[in-house]
């Protein structure tokens, strides 16, 4: 078993990082409907797009996916230009083209899509163009080695509305989008919005009445006192009954983090490196000494009971959590795999069967089996399956046997590892759960 799999470079080119002097800004469309015009590109697709493939149903649908969410809607419109605007010098259309005269735009970057966004003097935006890179090969029916058409531009829609690269591995908007053929398996989970998407277009677009948020502040112990650069930290949140994983987000350099779209209800919040899975470049945060710095910092949960979240409440989840970093940590989880494979993108996996997952990285071999569950009470450890493999790569590989119960919900789910030390870390998001009656359109 040497085979490792969609763990693309960063994809940096269509991250998008809002930051003021102090803390992030929250930019969004004030208009509503949102004017979206389809290139005529989309009805003759160029040949790196599989012949016969929706390229025109799988645009619609990504729209309708972020429409069904929140207090959003498209107007769609068709136009017959076939390039996105260049670097400021929008033209006030907000483009989804597949065209070939987008390859420059690309550069050397081998991500399948990219938005650009145009603001006013205010910050709000008002045109963003979406295009999909001429080098890669896409399809709409799962064609081995193409990006499925509707995911791409699902995630990328979600640039479009203003957010980010997301922490959580199973989210659309996580940075890595998958090949159709990972794990065996046609690409298709991220057609659907995980829950971690909808919190973020719910931040934006919902109702304050209706939602809730939670925020803190997060240091990191160095040296006898407390580091302010903390940019290399994720907190995510998972509903405690559940355990099923509802946001997650990037502390700012300050250290200040806040959650928000969350629905009413009881959560765990879990604080640690974003240095692992998903790099802390990937998901915004600066290439600078706090991703080292992060790096050493042990998993910790941010409070050991469950923490309630009201609707149109800002709950402050510790006004200040530190983070030690003595002794440094040393599991740090590059990758997980399923069918015999290693990716960088969350295990899709179906209730009522057992699978055999893999997880890649420094110090995963100091990991028990009595160390080895899930977050949710109806994902379970078969006992005695615990096994080292062997994968050609420079870190330890580990498998074990996951049952998921016939009545565990869909949606993602932690993977948490334990060393016979104590030292903790968590998969945020690594399980996805596919819904039992999904469409593949």
């Amino acid at each position: 078993m040497v085979l490792i799999v969609g763990a693309s470079l960063p994809a940096t080119a269509y991250s998008l990082h809002y930051h003021d002097a102090s803390r992030i800004v929250a930019r969004r469309w004030l208009r509503n409907p949102i004017i979206v015009a389809f290139s005529r590109s989309l009805n003759s697709p160029p040949p790196n797009i599989k012949a016969g493939s929706d390229v025109t149903g799988a645009a619609q649908r990504a729209l309708h996916h972020w429409a069904a969410v929140a207090n959003i809607q498209f107007l769609e419109t068709a136009s017959s230009e076939t390039s996105i605007s260049p670097p400021n010098a929008g033209d006030g259309v907000s483009l989804i083209t597949v065209s070939t005269d987008n390859l420059a735009a690309f550069g050397s970057s081998n991500s399948p899509g990219r938005t650009r966004v145009f603001y006013d003097s205010g910050g709000a935006i008002v045109e963003a163009d979406i295009a999909l890179n001429p080098a890669e090969t896409f399809s709409s029916d799962g064609t081995p080695g193409t990006y499925d058409l509707e995911s791409t531009f699902t995630h990328e829609v979600g640039h479009l509305l203003g957010l980010e690269h997301s922490a959580v591995i199973g989210a659309t908007m996580q940075p890595r989008q998958a090949k159709n053929g990972v794990y065996g398996l046609p690409a298709l989970t991220q057609r659907a919005l995980s829950a971690d998407d909808i919190a973020g277009a719910r931040s934006l677009y919902g109702s304050a009445a209706e939602i809730g948020s939670i925020s803190g502040k997060l240091l990191v112990s160095r040296g006898g006192g407390a580091a302010a650069n903390t940019a290399g930290l994720m907190v995510f949140a998972e509903e405690s009954g559940t355990g099923k994983v509802v946001a997650g987000a990037i502390a700012f350099v300050s250290g200040d983090y806040q959650l928000s779209g969350l629905a009413p209800g009881s959560y765990r919040f879990i604080a640690q490196s974003a240095n692992g899975l998903l790099a802390g470049t990937d998901i915004g945060a600066a290439e600078s000494e706090s991703l080292a710095n992060t790096s050493l910092v042990r998993t910790f949960e941010i409070s050991r009971a469950p923490l309630v979240v009201k609707s149109g409440v800002n709950s402050n989840a510790a006004p200040v959590f530190l983070l030690p970093t003595d002794p440094p940590a040393t599991i740090h989880p590059r990758m997980i795999g399923l069918n015999a494979e290693l990716s960088t993108v969350a295990v899709p996996l179906e209730a009522g069967k057992t699978f055999t997952i893999y997880v890649g990285g420094e110090g995963v071999d100091q990991i028990a089996e009595s160390g080895i569950s899930a977050s949710s009470p109806l994902i379970r450890i078969v006992p005695k399956t615990l096994t080292s493999e062997e994968f050609g790569t420079n870190y330890p590989v580990i498998s074990f046997q996951i049952t998921v119960e016939s009545s565990a919900e869909a949606g993602d789910y932690s993977i948490r590892l334990q060393s016979v030390s104590g030292e903790r870390s968590y998969l945020a998001g690594a399980i996805t759960i596919k819904p039992s009656s999904s469409s593949n359109h």
